[in-house]
């Protein structure tokens, strides 16, 4: 592989061909902000958050961090004014739809945006595609990006409650706003979309203790889609507690069954 020479805001730095400019940066201890990106998931470049100014053969270019793989010897600059400019123009786009999302805030102030440039939309989605993506890695039948231009928004098939959904919570984990909730109520799952159930998974109740716990997920089918066939099968009916206690209580009945001493739960101390 070859070594490509990097000046990356003013430091010489060396890259391997074909690496992006974020995994440069990061390897180098400087930050660019990003948020439809995740190590887990290919970059998509949907937030638009990393563009970054990149020279080559004399000639500069913006370009997203996240998605763009070296090729040659470079200058990058990551902060300078013309990118601090670009950016500051996404951030109050961003925060026109999603106001309330604790990280644009924190990068508001720190770019100096003006939030009363572009009227509020208050839609509570960055549409980083995100959850759309990570529900796809795992089952690629329930969220996914519906509509066109401005109209652009995640949602479910024809906008009804799914019933492909397995419950995972990947999408509530992901989403860089937290703008996607779940709740357990009754023994079901939900999983709300802007305040609305997207969808509802049964939950399977507990032989040991009673409670609802899950989803059992079928991790076969979900490690098959992600190339892994060495995970164990979960335990389909009982909670991931007592399942601690019930394996706890079966080791300590076979070590201390050869000494004689082993006694079940409520039992009373010998003499």
């Amino acid at each position: 592989m070859r070594v490509l020479n990097i000046i990356l805001n003013g430091k010489a730095v060396t890259a391997r061909e074909g690496q992006t400019i974020l995994e440069l940066a990061q390897e180098n201890g400087v930050f660019i902000p990003t948020l439809c990106h995740s190590p887990a998931l290919e970059p998509a470049a949907m937030c638009r958050l990393c563009t970054v100014q990149v020279i080559e053969g004399g000639r500069a270019k913006f370009v997203t961090a996240c998605n763009f793989p070296l090729r040659r010897d470079a200058e990058i600059r990551t902060d300078s004014p013309e990118v601090r400019h670009g950016r500051k123009l996404i951030i109050e786009l961003l925060m026109a739809r999603c106001p309330s999302s604790p990280e644009l805030q924190r990068l508001a102030v720190e770019y100096e945006a003006d939030l009363t440039r572009f009227s509020s939309l208050n839609d509570d989605c960055v549409v980083c595609g995100l959850c759309t993506r990570a529900c796809e890695a795992v089952t690629g039948k329930t969220l996914s990006l519906a509509g066109r231009g401005t109209a652009i928004h995640v949602s479910t098939a024809f906008a009804k409650i799914s019933d492909f959904c397995i419950g995972c919570g990947a999408c509530v984990q992901i989403c860089p706003v937290q703008k996607i909730s779940m709740e357990d109520v009754d023994g079901e799952r939900h999983i709300l979309l802007h305040g609305k159930i997207v969808s509802q998974v049964k939950l399977p109740r507990c032989k040991s203790c009673g409670k609802y716990f899950g989803p059992v997920i079928d991790l076969e089918k979900v490690m098959d889609r992600m190339g892994e066939h060495l995970i164990p099968p979960p335990n389909a009916d009982t909670c991931p507690e007592c399942s601690r206690h019930n394996l706890a209580v079966k080791l300590g009945k076979r070590y201390f069954e050869q000494y004689g001493v082993f006694r079940e739960e409520g039992q009373a101390d010998a003499g």
